[in-house]
């Protein structure tokens, strides 16, 4: 049986760390709050620009209420400060979820073997 999940690795480039931070607790405390959200991390390089989201949802459509209910109150001043550089997409996302994404110009990438525990 296929799992429904939609999980992802956003990369972002951020030229302001100290204007980005204050945002990772907003949205974690907000992302939190939904019954689809599975998992929700920040990774900061060593660098410092560069951070990776990465970010797990039961189903398209609890990743399409993120979007709509916990990011885009925030998108704003989230991409004054980061810059999309890569969205890499695993899982099996909706039509619906690739349609309302198209924009970002996400990489889907397709399970060929593996398991999960």
């Amino acid at each position: 049986m296929q799992s429904e999940q939609v999980y992802w690795v956003f990369t972002v480039t951020v030229d302001q760390m100290d204007k980005f931070t204050p945002l990772i607790p907003k949205l974690v405390a907000e992302t939190e709050k939904e019954p689809g959200a599975l998992q929700f991390e920040f990774n900061i390089a060593d660098d410092q620009k560069t951070v990776d989201i990465f970010e797990r949802y039961s189903d398209s459509k609890a990743a399409l209420f993120h979007q709509a209910e916990s990011f885009v109150p925030l998108s704003e001043e989230f991409f004054a400060v980061a810059k999309l550089t890569r969205w890499v997409i695993y899982g099996t996302p909706s039509d619906e979820f690739k349609k309302a994404n198209a924009d970002f110009h996400p990489i889907y990438m397709t399970r060929t073997d593996g398991f999960v525990r």
